[in-house]
């Protein structure tokens, strides 16, 4: 019976790839890969779905909200005011004044851009739209394969996520409610990840242009579909880069300084927007109003893999895994790695995976003695592993932003958003045994 719910399992997240590959929405994926654990593992079907199914998205919704919520308004505030742009332009503009290195350097400073804005406390939902406008004028002005724009996601979705010492990202505050930790837990862990995971990447990234440089390919093919669309740059007058970085600041110092719950420290970066940048704004309300939207169709998606898995915790199979646990060679700190990324691998998301394995396993973690800020950075870098796979609602979602198919891009998520923070983790791990905090 187990063996057979977790070929069920096996099968459901084989479902919820192979689908999300085609570009069907998550919304939709997420039940039919659910139904089929739920048949393989022989539970009730109208139960399942009114129990598991729906408490787990739910509860997701419910301890997560209003952190999505002034996250995703607080970023189109920043977006709508000029602030993102004056920032990233600033930032971008250093591409020109390497000669002979552009390429790289160009690539290279949007992932500087992008961990600038994810860092500062703006949703990757709401960075990608303002990334794709920037992205594109550098590809097509340097003459760079348009397949090589996900490699900017190594500064989205790996260090400023999970491992930089303070970030307000959600998957760094999620472990604070079960282990009572702080968003700077392990700060040497995390920088020691930040590093590898930057020596990783960039060596990635100059074996793609290396490769792209023998083959002589250029901003085309892969840049056919973006060039047919006519992406909306509207002028902005630039402003100083202090001033568009002060939301951010407030946010970090209410965060990490004044130890505030995230909820007010967004708040505080929300209303500071507002009073800096009010006359900045065509319709402050209409921002408000759309921030507040793309904060429902962020969770919804977050929920409903949550949703799928958790019909996969209430299975046989998953509880197989979950025993199997202790079997594992190796410290504690193993299972944590291991227990983490299935359950972010098994959701497609990483904030959802990190909240289904810490609601089951964080008093079992905590009873192996393993220092709770220790546990804190390795569970949140884990989660930031098995997430990216091609199902992950943020990676369909850039693709289809950037007008690119998974067999053109994914590629580059695959090695920076999975490989990489896995590398990392297991480095982190190793130090972590030594002693270092």
């Amino acid at each position: 019976m187990e063996y057979l719910s977790l070929a069920g399992i096996l099968l459901g997240l084989a479902v919820l790839i192979m689908i999300s590959f085609k570009g069907v929405p998550i919304i939709i994926t997420a039940p039919l890969a659910a139904m089929v654990v739920i048949l393989f593992s022989q539970m009730p079907i109208v139960a399942s779905f009114t129990g598991p199914f729906m408490t787990g998205f739910t509860n997701f919704a419910k301890n997560y909200f209003l952190i999505f919520l002034l996250s995703a308004v607080y970023g189109k505030m920043m977006a709508d005011s000029g602030a993102a742009k004056s920032i990233a332009y600033k930032l971008s503009a250093v591409a020109n004044k390497f000669p002979g290195n552009e390429k790289f350097v160009a690539i290279f400073s949007l992932v500087i851009v992008n961990s600038v804005f994810t860092y500062g406390g703006i949703s990757l939902f709401v960075v990608m739209f303002t990334m794709v406008i920037i992205a594109k004028n550098l590809f097509e002005e340097l003459g760079i394969p348009w397949r090589l724009y996900t490699c900017v996601s190594l500064g989205m979705s790996v260090y400023t996520m999970t491992m930089l010492p303070g970030t307000p990202a959600i998957q760094n505050l999620i472990p604070m409610k079960y282990l009572g930790t702080t968003p700077t837990a392990a700060p040497v862990l995390g920088i020691i990840g930040t590093v590898v995971s930057l020596i990783l990447g960039i060596g990635w990234i100059k074996y793609q242009l290396a490769k792209a440089e023998k083959l002589q390919e250029g901003f085309m093919p892969t840049g056919t579909e973006i060039s047919k669309v006519v992406l909306k740059d509207e002028k902005v007058e630039e402003m100083n880069l202090l001033v568009s970085l002060t939301p951010s600041i407030v946010l970090l110092v209410v965060l990490n300084i004044l130890k505030q719950p995230p909820v007010v420290a967004l708040f505080a970066a929300v209303v500071t927007s507002v009073i800096l940048f009010y006359k900045r704004y065509a319709n402050i309300v209409k921002s408000l109003s759309d921030g507040a939207n793309n904060a429902i169709m962020a969770i919804t998606n977050i929920c409903i893999v949550v949703a799928f898995g958790s019909v996969v915790a209430a299975s046989t199979g998953y509880a197989l895994v979950i025993g199997a646990l202790d079997s594992i060679p190796g410290p504690p700190i193993v299972q944590i790695i291991v227990a983490v990324n299935i359950a972010a691998g098994v959701t497609g998301s990483a904030s959802g995976g990190l909240g289904i394995a810490l609601e089951s396993l964080s008093q079992k973690f905590l009873a192996t003695g393993i220092n709770p800020e220790v546990i804190h950075r390795v569970a949140a870098m884990s989660c930031g592993g098995l997430d990216s796979l091609p199902h992950n609602a943020a990676v369909i979602n850039d693709l289809g932003v950037a007008r690119l198919t998974h067999k053109q891009a994914y590629i580059n998520m695959f090695v920076l958003t999975v490989l990489t923070p896995v590398v990392a983790t297991i480095v982190v791990a190793i130090f972590a045994s030594l002693g270092v905090v």
